[in-house]
């Protein structure tokens, strides 16, 4: 009996706010949150709403659901349980202007990856395996485009800044930042539901993670994915991401794609060394050692985080089996 009242209490104990705090903790969470709204969005689209959940007004009602109840709604209640400063604190203009410019070069990482990955992906043998959540439009007019920047961007850039570069961010120390670096970007791969853009989104949640460091708030990496929307706008017709409704083998990819996306990923890797070191700069500038201003352990990123390998607890174990059983209904073609 004592052993099964110990295994209880740990497993208890196990869902319960940890203390000191760790990064595995949210991911639970997450996932459930994910899985709830998963359910409910099945069950709106099962016939409630007269449109498709692939049109633009039903990708904005999963968008809002899914961000909602798998980010936003766990990253609150868990930072109000432990009093974590999640958003960061104001470090300057000049840091999120420099962020908001990396979005170009971001751009062109992103859309250079995805048009590579899906011409090898299908070149394999491989077929379009559609992310969780997408929308297709014929015409685009200023209302839909502004629809669109709102659904495809801000919300998910908050909602996913919120979660991963504020709750989840929290849980590594300062001694343990470096991991945060590793462990976040696979974690917003592990979340995107997005196979073909896999490699992009590794190095996008990489490149999140330093602004959010150099930055030291969330506001950074929401600017730079709006700044990397707002260049695709604007240089789409050059360097665009080949739309994954109008392919199906690999014959449909025109071989201009790599004339435009090799070098694009040449230019954004320059670029991004570029902004790496001058955020670096602008961050060692309004540091706390420049200015004297000793902040509090609670206050700091990671203040009353735990060891890296604390965060690796049940929570985290199932949380990632939830999430692993969701891309296998993604691969199955089991759709909202």
């Amino acid at each position: 009996m004592d052993v099964l009242r110990s295994v209880w209490d740990h497993i208890v104990r196990a869902f319960k706010y940890p203390e000191p705090y760790n990064w595995g903790f949210p991911v639970f969470y997450g996932a459930l949150g994910f899985s709830f709204a998963f359910l409910l969005l099945k069950l709106l689209f099962s016939g409630a709403f007269p449109f498709s959940s692939t049109s633009l007004i039903g990708c904005a009602v999963i968008v809002l659901m899914i961000i909602l109840f798998a980010f936003v709604v766990p990253a609150v209640f868990i930072a109000e349980q432990g009093g974590l400063y999640i958003t960061g604190r104001y470090t300057g203009i000049g840091a999120l202007i420099l962020s908001f410019l990396s979005g170009a070069p971001l751009y062109l990482l992103k859309a250079s990856f995805h048009n590579i990955s899906l011409a090898f992906w299908l070149k394999s043998g491989g077929s379009i395996v559609f992310p969780a959540v997408f929308y297709h439009m014929d015409d685009v007019t200023g209302q839909t485009l502004l629809l669109e920047i709102l659904i495809d961007t801000i919300v998910p850039a908050f909602g996913f800044s919120l979660f991963f570069l504020g709750v989840i961010w929290q849980g590594f120390s300062e001694n343990n930042k470096r991991w945060a670096f590793v462990i976040i970007p696979v974690l917003i791969a592990l979340f995107s539901f997005n196979l073909i853009d896999i490699i992009a989104i590794l190095v996008i949640g990489w490149w999140l993670c330093i602004v959010r460091n150099h930055t030291e708030n969330i506001y950074g990496p929401i600017l730079s994915l709006i700044g990397a929307r707002l260049t695709g706008i604007l240089i789409g017709s050059i360097v665009g991401e080949l739309d994954l409704t109008a392919i199906r083998v690999f014959s449909d990819i025109p071989n201009t794609i790599y004339f435009s996306s090799i070098p694009a990923l040449v230019v954004a890797i320059i670029l991004l060394a570029f902004f790496k070191k001058t955020l670096g700069e602008f961050h060692f500038a309004y540091s706390a050692d420049i200015y004297g201003d000793e902040r509090q352990p609670e206050v700091k990123d990671g203040g009353r985080a735990g060891g890296i390998f604390s965060g690796v607890n049940i929570t985290l174990v199932l949380g990632i089996l939830i999430c692993a059983a969701l891309w296998i209904l993604l691969f199955k073609g089991i759709r909202i």
